[in-house]
């Protein structure tokens, strides 16, 4: 039975009680973030943390663990499962039992719940060799929302973008703006190469601040790869030499089908793979970093 931390305990994952009326059952008023963890470490995990607390001081919910503390306890919850390649979840919910809307000032600390499951890297490292094959979604991200930028646990807009993409025998979904720009993928960043250049939708057209995202636009600089945000259409989509997917846990996914038309010659191609190599070595860097600090 999986060991999970959840309000200041390790638990099996069946003795842990949510309360049924709590904010982020009833509500979807919460946060999460799903980290990417190898050789027993959380890869890039202050970014994650930002990220996190950045929602938390959005929604108003108090988020109080410092880096050393949130990171022993995620540690705690790999090692009790026994697991070095992993996909991490933490959860953070409001609390305050309620079926009402109204927020008011929480009177206990809200419930956080971290989990972790084995991640199968196998599985992944086929689908890059592939490459996946993507669907417009026939609805629009709000990118005026300040959803748009934090991990929140309302993802019903996401599920169902993913699940009107695998209804067409697609891996993703893309999103368009209510502008009719290109924003995200349903579960993922979006990016285009056009004669080398690198490009992707910028946060104000609905893009998530992504983790692996970030990453891309610094590697392209050390790297001498021109890379803009930049404002999309179907267009420069259909017209693109090539297109990848980003998120913590696919890394760099080459998308070599748009619907029924293929991205470039059909396979993944060279730009997508070299920039996956350099994430790997990015990777590497700190993973070294953590074993001597």
């Amino acid at each position: 039975m999986p060991i999970i931390y959840f309000n200041g305990k390790f638990l099996e994952q069946a003795e842990a009680a949510l309360d049924p009326l709590d904010r982020g059952v009833t509500l979807g008023d919460g946060l999460f973030e799903t980290i990417r963890c190898e050789e027993g470490q959380l890869i890039f995990h202050v970014a994650h943390l930002a990220r996190l607390a950045r929602g938390a001081r959005l929604l108003e919910i108090p988020w109080n663990l410092t880096s050393e503390e949130f990171l022993a306890i995620c540690h705690q919850v790999l090692d009790a499962n026994d697991l070095k390649m992993a996909r991490l979840r933490v959860t953070l919910t409001r609390g305050e039992p309620s079926n009402s809307p109204e927020i008011g000032a929480p009177q206990t600390a809200p419930p956080l719940v971290i989990n972790a499951q084995a991640l199968d890297q196998s599985a992944l490292n086929a689908a890059r060799e592939r490459g996946w094959s993507a669907h417009l979604v026939d609805f629009p991200r709000n990118h005026r929302s300040p959803l748009a930028q934090i991990k929140s646990t309302s993802y019903q807009e996401c599920l169902l973008a993913r699940q009107q993409a695998r209804r067409k025998g697609a891996d993703e979904g893309i999103l368009l703006n209510t502008d009719g720009r290109l924003a995200e993928g349903a579960m993922s960043n979006l990016f285009i190469v056009r004669k080398g250049n690198v490009y992707t939708p910028p946060v104000a057209d609905g893009a998530l601040p992504g983790i692996v995202r970030l990453k891309v636009g610094l590697l392209c600089a050390r790297q001498c790869i021109n890379h803009e945000e930049k404002s999309l259409t179907i267009d420069d989509l259909r017209t693109a030499d090539e297109i990848f997917m980003t998120n913590s846990i696919i890394e760099i996914m080459p998308v070599v089908r748009l619907g029924d038309d293929l991205i470039g010659n059909g396979k993944p191609g060279s730009a997508t793979q070299a920039i996956h190599g350099f994430h790997r070595r990015d990777v590497g860097d700190y993973l070294g970093m953590m074993r001597t600090g």
